[in-house]
């Protein structure tokens, strides 16, 4: 079957009979001096020739000129040979913020757009078009579609939020539409950057690597905000503003190894209620070198801490309402404190420490595998990146947020937390990640009152922000996916019209004129 990838191009069919047309209002013949009154027939055809609607006169270059013309215009509505029956298609577009990503003046969401218009060409008329996306959550744009319009203007108004993709989610529901086909095939198609996709599904992925800088936390109390940036490229610094309540209050340069993380502290005027921190220069990705924050403001509070270690004593004072009072073990019953933190392994915060949700083994044991960070807000904006133990305890009791393997070593509930090994045998302490998983627990057992502001708009999710890497196109027939249809003639049609053309000058050149009417004569 004969498809156009580009049918606006149809009107350039009218340059053929255009041609034809020129050839019927004016022939001119050129003059030539003869040796023979036997030839006054041919002068009297000559000037009976300017005159306009001539009949068409045996010419060679008529039809090569007409071929040529159709040839072209055919070669720009771009045919493909498809030899598929309609059935239907199921496109899935990753929403994330790494789609925001620019690489040569476009985005990968515009780069993922076009492919998918493309694609849309090479489909066979009557073919069902159902359009996914993935972002923070799956929506179901547009449903068993046939109409080529509606799906493209469906496409173009897509936009990416500031948060990861659900994608694997998305490609459950396509693959659950696939189920419901009992006679024809279903195609799922994942526009994405970095999509990796498994059997039957075809991954189209957008853009390329780029280094990038983006703000990865940002918390403001009262008097201070506190920034960290992270940078995935190589050493740089970056001019980093601090606007409270939209006036500008601080500026400051900021140095960041590559691949590494760095943090930077602001003071905000009296009464501000949102701060707003951004990066100033400009990188591949500009969507996460803003973000924005409220001021928290609460009562003072009182920790009572056991034992001696200044990295967590260093953490606990980021919230200047916090004030930190050091107690002996047995005396901390008696203190009063609205949060006690004991122990060493586990190393234990709550808010009653005469009772506790949790139990462990007496001795330390092995690391069971590498650490990971489970969804939860006890590890909000923890990477756990090159984080290594020498022996913790496995908890047993509330809610998993670390582990190490299976087992695990840090969990929470409402009123309680605990870090199922002894901090002095980590290098956990020494990473950024150390005060961001306190001031998590902090926020858990010790919320903090919000002031009155406007809608904020939190850091990107930090896991968008590292765009180093691509995918390339995976998936089955990928290669024939990415054309987006069958067998594309347009590059023999453009090869046709050379020779033609190729043909027509020859045709044109005045000695082969000369030669055809000595000839004739």
């Amino acid at each position: 079957m004969l498809t156009f990838a580009a049918p606006q191009y149809a009107w350039f069919l009218l340059l053929p009979a255009g041609i034809v047309v020129l050839y019927l209002l004016r022939r001119k013949y050129l003059p030539k001096q003869v040796p023979s009154t036997f030839l006054w027939k041919t002068a009297i055809r000559d000037h009976a020739a300017n005159k306009p609607l001539q009949r068409l006169r045996k010419n060679l270059l008529l039809p090569v000129q007409f071929l040529a013309a159709l040839v072209l215009a055919l070669s720009l509505m771009q045919p493909n040979l498809t030899g598929r029956a309609a059935s239907r298609t199921v496109l899935i577009f990753d929403l994330s913020g790494s789609m925001q990503t620019v690489s040569e003046g476009r985005s990968r969401l515009d780069e993922a757009k076009n492919r998918a218009e493309e694609f849309l060409g090479g489909l066979p008329p009557g073919e069902e078009i159902t359009v996914l996306t993935a972002g923070e959550e799956v929506r179901q744009v547009l449903t068993a579609d046939t109409d080529r319009e509606n799906v493209r203007q469906a496409i173009r108004g897509l936009v990416c939020g500031r948060k990861g993709a659900d994608i694997r989610k998305a490609v459950s529901l396509a693959e659950a539409i696939r189920r419901e086909e009992t006679d024809r095939g279903t195609r799922i198609i994942v526009f994405s950057d970095s999509y990796v996709p498994g059997a039957g599904v075809t991954a189209l992925n957008a853009g390329r690597g780029e280094e990038n800088r983006g703000i990865y936390v940002l918390a403001a109390e009262e008097g201070s905000a506190y920034a960290r940036l992270c940078n995935f490229g190589g050493d740089c610094t970056v001019t980093v503003s601090c606007e409270a309540d939209g006036k500008l209050c601080e500026a400051k340069e900021v140095e960041i190894p590559a691949g590494e993380t760095a943090g930077v502290t602001f003071t905000l005027p009296e009464n501000a209620v949102k701060v707003e921190v951004r990066i100033r220069e400009t990188d591949a990705l500009a969507a996460d070198n803003r973000a924005e924050a409220p001021v928290y403001r609460s009562a003072a509070r009182t920790v009572a801490l056991t034992g001696d270690n200044l990295f967590l004593e260093s953490a606990l004072q980021v919230r200047p309402d916090l004030r930190v009072v050091r107690t002996e073990a047995e005396s901390l019953m008696s203190a009063e404190a609205d949060l006690y933190i004991s122990g060493t392994s586990p190393l234990i915060f709550s808010r009653d420490p005469s009772q506790t949700a949790f139990s462990w083994p007496e001795e330390d044991r092995e690391p069971a595998g590498p650490l990971s960070a489970e969804e939860t807000p006890m590890t909000e904006g923890v990477t756990l990146r090159n984080v290594t133990l020498r022996g913790c305890r496995p908890l047993t009791g509330g809610k998993a947020a670390i582990r190490s393997g299976n087992d695990v070593i840090a969990a929470y509930t409402d009123s309680e937390a605990a870090l199922g090994f002894r901090l002095q045998d980590s290098n956990l302490p020494l990473k950024y990640d150390f005060p961001v998983l306190i001031q998590n627990i902090l926020n858990i057992l010790l919320p903090r009152t919000e002031a009155e502001v406007p809608e904020t708009e939190p850091p990107m999710d930090p896991e968008e922000s590292n765009v180093r890497t691509d995918a390339p196109d995976a998936g089955e027939e990928a290669a024939a996916a990415a054309a987006g249809r069958g067998q594309d003639l347009t590059g023999i049609f453009m090869g046709v019209f050379l020779v033609l053309l190729m043909i027509e000058f020859i045709l044109a050149r005045e000695p082969w004129v000369k030669n055809r009417k000595g000839a004739a004569l």
